[in-house]
């Protein structure tokens, strides 16, 4: 009995690990609606990211999903849809993510940094 939950846990844990981190799925499930469903759940992140900074989403326009993606890579999802969407402003800001910047998505990166969400991004350079 302890084997088949531990089992049990195991294709749990990949298939978690297959819809939000890009990993191969468990043996016996199908491949192409686990990558559906992972495409689902990230499409469903970058909303609830949209929703936290409209300014930003709406500044990146067309690309915000593109710079999403890229940010998502190497992001797994965090505790919150808050602290992803903190994280993928500092994405932004590094220099992984600043060539999504246009200038009016610079600008509100720094707007999101003056109202203290996210001190030290950004800071004019001597």
């Amino acid at each position: 009995m302890a084997s088949a939950h531990a089992d049990l846990a195991a294709r749990q844990r990949e298939l978690v690990a297959a819809l939000v981190a890009g990993a191969a799925p468990p043996a016996g499930v199908d491949q192409r609606r686990v990558e559906i469903q992972a495409l689902a759940l990230l499409r469903k992140r970058s909303r609830s990211v949209a929703k936290r900074h409209p300014e930003l989403a709406a500044a990146l326009g067309p690309g915000f999903w593109a710079a999403f993606q890229g940010y998502a890579k190497a992001a797994p999802p965090a505790d919150c849809s808050s602290a992803d969407a903190r994280a993928f402003v500092r994405y932004l800001a590094s220099p992984a993510g600043r060539g999504h910047l246009s200038p009016e998505a610079r600008q509100a990166v720094r707007a999101i940094r003056r109202r203290g969400m996210l001190p030290g991004l950004l800071r004019a350079r001597p």
